[in-house]
């Protein structure tokens, strides 16, 4: 099952990530409940528990009056959060042309659900690069590249457009450093869509 794999590589990445910082997430009984799903709602149910785990300890890694010590989205509601939901939305974008450039039809994802103008396989292969994401935000801020005045609060707190040139070089680097991972992650998940056609029409 695709969407087992994401989640189950998800998780071992993220896992990796905090041992950077000596943090040991016991992630044992995690990938017992993700073999045993029986569906993609259990599997999103899973994965919004595991990440409550791992960002508890990932913005403990963070300058405190930086974040709320939670995940927030839509909209953020710290400096923190701000800068990841860019860089995400950033990336997310690239793996979208990333994979509209090699023929695939990126509406229709494994583990997430396609609404809207959604790419949903895009949203499944950037499982496979939070952690990267993720790390270049920490270095961000622990390097004090912004500050509080670099963010502005109207519904919820983003980066100011003068501030974010700050970063972007930032961005561009990371992204140059995921190239060739991206292409062998969109190569693995086109064989293992190919697999699963050929699967079930065995």
């Amino acid at each position: 099952m695709i969407a087992k794999d994401i989640l189950l590589d998800k998780v071992k990445l993220h896992k990796l990530h905090l041992e950077k910082y000596e943090i040991d997430l016991n992630i044992k009984l995690i990938l017992k409940k993700i073999e045993k799903a029986q569906n993609i709602d259990e599997l999103m149910g899973i994965e919004g528990s595991f990440a409550k785990t791992y960002f508890k300890e990932f913005f403990s890694l963070l300058p405190k009056n930086m974040h709320k010590n939670k995940r927030s989205k839509n909209p953020p509601q710290d400096p923190a959060n701000a800068v990841l939901s860019l860089f995400y939305t950033l990336y997310y974008n690239i793996i979208s042309i990333k994979l509209l450039t090699h023929g695939f039809e990126p509406s229709i994802g494994y583990l997430h659900t396609p609404f809207r103008e959604h790419n949903a396989l895009a949203s499944d292969l950037m499982e496979l690069f939070r952690a990267d994401i993720n790390e270049e935000v920490i270095q961000i801020f622990k390097e004090n590249l912004l500050s509080l005045d670099d963010f502005t609060k109207k519904g919820g707190v983003y980066l100011k457009y003068e501030a974010r040139s700050k970063i972007w070089k930032r961005f561009l680097e990371l992204e140059a450093r995921l190239k060739s991972k991206l292409d062998k992650e969109v190569a693995n998940i086109r064989a293992k869509i190919s697999k699963d056609i050929l699967d079930e029409v065995a």
